[in-house]
């Protein structure tokens, strides 16, 4: 940056690759970002058409340039501003310098791009594991922290709808105060690993600080059967992606099953008696 404050280099591919790169980054990692792109310039403002620059949801620049510090500083408080109203893209017009050397007009596209929904792994171990590769399959952002650390407080920070947090240890010192949080939050999912017997006693606990139970999964997952790490990954994910979908997770089979009592007598009969053919072999065997 050069002491006017202006960018070196005003424009070019070796910013513009920081800048779609920095984009790729944040998406990868579930953060939302704005890229404001200047399309037009009147006068001789320190900008050109071309110019992009990257901003966070506070505004920060995290990459690339529009062309000064002024007009970096106009782009990203509008670029917060795109993202506290829920739109997608909007057009802005600043002017720069105004009455002194560089004064001219700059409009700029500002776009909004949502990073992928993110699954928070509340712990460790073999089903940890699994819900991260499987969640990263799926396009979710995924981070495993220890619940009650730094680290776990900020992979959850920020955390919207559409993304979800999955406890995996119910006996974690650490797991009702941040389900209490959690669950005093806006995120879409929130589930606890646990079997039925284990669930009651946290829940009773969380009962005592008045936390929304009716937003609490627990045990986890859809019944699908599960036994290894990997099925009772799936089978929590499944239910993940249901609930922040909001769909009810059942079957799409429109196939109709015959009934029992739709069965023809004679089959129903053929089939009591081969049954009972086989309890009768059954009786006469010496074993």
């Amino acid at each position: 940056m050069s002491p006017e404050g202006f960018g070196e280099p005003r424009g070019g591919a070796p910013i513009d690759r920081d800048v779609f790169a920095a984009v790729e980054a944040a998406r990868r990692e579930g953060r939302t970002v704005v890229m404001g792109t200047t399309v037009r310039t009147e006068g001789d403002p320190p900008s050109a058409p071309g110019n992009r620059a990257l901003f966070g949801p506070d505004g920060a620049l995290l990459a690339g340039t529009i062309g000064c510090n002024g007009l970096d500083r106009k782009t990203g408080r509008d670029g917060a501003g795109l993202l506290a109203v829920g739109e997608r893209s909007t057009m802005r017009s600043y002017t720069s310098f105004e009455g002194e050397p560089g004064e001219g007009v700059v409009e700029v596209f500002l776009e909004a791009f949502a990073g992928q929904p993110r699954l928070v792994v509340g712990g460790a171990g073999p089903v940890a594991d699994a819900l991260a590769a499987i969640g990263a399959v799926v396009g979710l952002a995924v981070r495993a922290e220890a619940p009650g650390s730094a680290a776990f407080e900020a992979a959850c920070r920020g955390l919207g709808p559409g993304d979800a947090v999955v406890l995996v240890d119910h006996d974690d010192p650490a797991l009702v105060p941040a389900l209490e949080t959690l669950l005093g939050g806006p995120v879409g999912y929130v589930g606890v690993m646990g079997s039925r017997r284990h669930t009651p006693g946290f829940v009773g606990r969380l009962r005592q600080t008045g936390a929304d139970l009716g937003r609490l999964h627990s045990p986890t997952g859809l019944d699908l059967g599960a036994r290894r790490p990997p099925e009772i990954a799936l089978s929590i994910l499944a239910e993940v992606m249901a609930v922040t979908h909001a769909r009810p997770g059942g079957s799409l089979n429109i196939v109709q099953r015959p009934s029992r009592s739709a069965e023809p007598a004679s089959s129903r009969g053929t089939a009591w008696q081969a049954r009972a053919a086989m309890g009768s072999r059954a009786e006469e065997s010496p074993e």
